[in-house]
């Protein structure tokens, strides 16, 4: 091999980055690089991405560019004494002298977008505006319906793609959702090609460890919850037993896990632990609940007896007023969402919004 080049041919979530455009996937960044590279002094040009402070390039540039062969044939093989084809040697029964890096054990996509079922046919086609799509909405909804089976991870894992410019959007919708469970950004590290999809977007629904406990101190109220005959009943009942717990102070912190635990006095919190509070509740009663912000406030909407109403539990504890199951909010708290809200409706009780 000749000298004067030097490379690392990394690896991103288990798949090789042979290429692919701009993208933000797995809490990385991917876009092309400026980098500058040299062949015995002289300057040449590869496709070159930047990942995390490193450059990554296309292993089969490398062997063009330097003249070693590199090719495909059930797993990557580099042959330094033979001249670059990018294919293997004609009549090749066996390995080569070099040993081959391990064939990945992962499944390949060919599509931007999967699910086993088209739920966006239920749902009010209103609400499908922007990033809000029917392909998104179809990759959450079959997620939400396989949670807890063998079909919700790997190869049997619903899935579309989130372009970098639209990525936050996506993760504050979802991030209104967490509660009981965690929903997050998901790539199986089984995928073969992810290279070739950098906007691979799945979601993840999974109880953090720390909110066992949690669950387990709120199982006599939610016996309690599901004695009572109508939805607006459980939610009244859940507002007043989280009324309970917290006092509102808005620089008071009051988590999930500290919450929903033995104290022997009411702990202070925030509008936006009130909110995130209510959802654990309201998910473990399943009661279909989500929060709404303003640039300073937080509060809920629950689904109960067949409507989207709206629940201000802190407003409820600091004002000791039923700002509670209102079909509209307080008049100067404006959603600073209304798309994803509307998404939202839809995504957890389809054609509630029609």
């Amino acid at each position: 091999m000749k000298r004067g080049f030097t490379f690392i041919a990394g690896m991103l979530m288990g798949a090789a980055l042979f290429g692919g455009g701009t993208a933000y996937a797995a809490g990385l960044m991917a876009e092309p690089s400026s980098q500058t590279f040299y062949v015995d002094g002289r300057q040449i040009q590869l496709q070159a991405y930047a990942i995390g402070g490193s450059n990554y390039v296309k292993l089969r540039d490398v062997g063009q560019t330097v003249g070693f062969n590199v090719y495909w044939d059930g797993a990557v093989y580099i042959d330094t004494t033979a001249p670059y084809t990018g294919t293997a040697p004609a009549g090749q029964t066996s390995a080569p002298a070099t040993t081959p890096a391990p064939a990945q054990s992962g499944y390949t996509i060919s599509t931007g977008h999967w699910s086993r079922e088209d739920f966006s046919r239920q749902a009010n086609p209103a609400v499908f505006t922007g990033v809000y799509d029917r392909d998104l909405y179809n990759a959450i909804r079959q997620t939400l319906t396989d949670m807890g089976t063998d079909n919700s991870a790997g190869d049997r894992c619903a899935y579309t793609m989130v372009s970098k410019e639209d990525y936050g959007a996506v993760k504050r919708m979802l991030g209104r959702l967490d509660g009981l469970y965690r929903y997050e950004h998901y790539v199986p590290q089984n995928l073969s090609n992810y290279y070739e999809y950098l906007d691979y977007f799945a979601v993840s629904v999974q109880m953090p460890d720390d909110y066992l406990a949690a669950y387990d101190f709120i199982q006599p109220a939610i016996a309690a919850v599901n004695r009572l005959g109508t939805d607006r009943e459980k939610v009244k009942y859940l507002n007043d037993y989280l009324c309970g717990l917290l006092a509102y102070n808005r620089k008071g912190i009051a988590g999930i896990a500290r919450t929903f635990s033995q104290h022997s006095a009411e702990l202070e919190a925030a509008c936006g632990d009130y909110a995130h509070n209510f959802k654990f509740l309201c998910a473990a009663a399943n009661i279909p609940c989500f929060t709404i912000s303003t640039a300073n406030h937080s509060w809920n909407m629950v689904y109960a007896d067949g409507q989207w109403l709206h629940v201000d539990v802190s407003a409820n504890d600091l004002y000791r007023r039923d700002y509670i199951l209102l079909a509209g909010t307080v008049s100067d708290r404006t959603d600073q969402a209304p798309e994803a809200t509307a998404f939202l409706k839809e995504l957890l009780v389809p054609g509630s919004t029609k």
